[in-house]
């Protein structure tokens, strides 16, 4: 349990909080698994402490170790939903927050839980990590994560469509593919840099578009294009959920572009886990 703590939260002080336990008692463990291991399995690092390869093989084992005994546990107490304490960990962006947290969260509300959902949004190369350990339960992507000891399953599949204001020029052309390319562009990603979904689907076409500006949250999409001449390329499900369509005029893609795929993803230790088959059972159901 130590170890796995430390692990997920990269600091002494923090997993000695989590554990409710003193620092020195933390660091006492570390130091028998050190001589055990015969391996500093923590180093310091700026943000706290840092794993060494050594302790990056052995988080899956422990966790799994860890999840027997969860699941142990839980079939000696039971898991009850409607009594349940506990957090649900996601990272998930700004559309499934929509598409499925949303839903989640009235369930949850709807039988007076005391289960908490809490997202935050990693960066794509931690994921694999932080499910592994612990810190995540769930990630939704549109990216596929090849990766072992991974579960997912599609949640959906969608169409990319156009947004421009009513009073856009483009709107008295003909629309196609030079007129979209002719456009300033409004790109929504979560990441800070990058080429977004849209642009390397184009790239791999030979194609390029000028991007205007920026964003990184789904919030200011609408705005910034009915106060703007500005075209974004998004799925369909973000207009119907999160805009106003009578303001807006929507366009078909004028090139060959993928539907957008969402992948719910999750750490195979977990799938014993009587509380988290119960989440993605809410999840995954056709309703969402």
């Amino acid at each position: 349990m130590v170890f796995a703590t430390i692990y997920r939260e990269r600091s002494i002080t923090r997993a000695a909080e989590a554990l409710h336990v003193s620092q020195p008692a933390v660091s006492a463990s570390v130091a028998k698994l050190r001589e055990i291991y015969q391996d500093p399995l923590f180093v310091r690092s700026r943000q706290g402490v840092t794993p060494t390869n050594l302790s990056r093989s052995l988080i899956g084992p422990i966790t799994e170790s860890l999840a027997l005994l969860d699941k142990t546990m839980l079939e000696a107490t039971g898991f009850d939903p409607a009594t349940s304490q506990r957090t649900i960990s996601f990272s998930v962006g700004d559309l499934a927050e929509v598409l499925f947290l949303t839903p989640l969260v009235h369930t949850i509300q709807a039988l007076g839980s005391g289960i908490t959902v809490h997202n935050q949004q990693v960066l794509d190369q931690e994921i694999h990590d932080k499910l592994v350990s612990g810190e995540l339960d769930f990630a939704i992507e549109y990216f596929q994560i090849d990766e072992s000891m991974l579960g997912r399953q599609l949640l959906l599949n969608d169409d990319f469509v156009c947004v421009v204001n009513n009073n856009n020029p483009c709107l008295e052309q003909e629309w196609n593919l030079e007129c979209y390319l002719a456009q300033d562009h409004l790109l929504v990603s979560t990441r800070p840099h990058g080429a977004g979904y849209v642009d390397t689907v184009l790239e791999q076409q030979g194609l390029s578009r000028r991007i205007l500006v920026r964003v990184q949250h789904c919030l200011v999409a609408e705005p910034m294009v009915l106060q703007n001449q500005v075209c974004l390329t998004v799925p369909r499900k973000l207009v119907d959920c999160c805009m106003d369509a009578s303001q807006l005029s929507i366009l078909p893609v004028p090139f060959e572009m993928p539907q957008l795929e969402l992948w719910l993803y999750w750490h195979q230790n977990s799938e014993s886990s009587a509380a988290h088959r119960w989440v993605r059972e809410l999840i995954t159901q056709p309703a969402h």
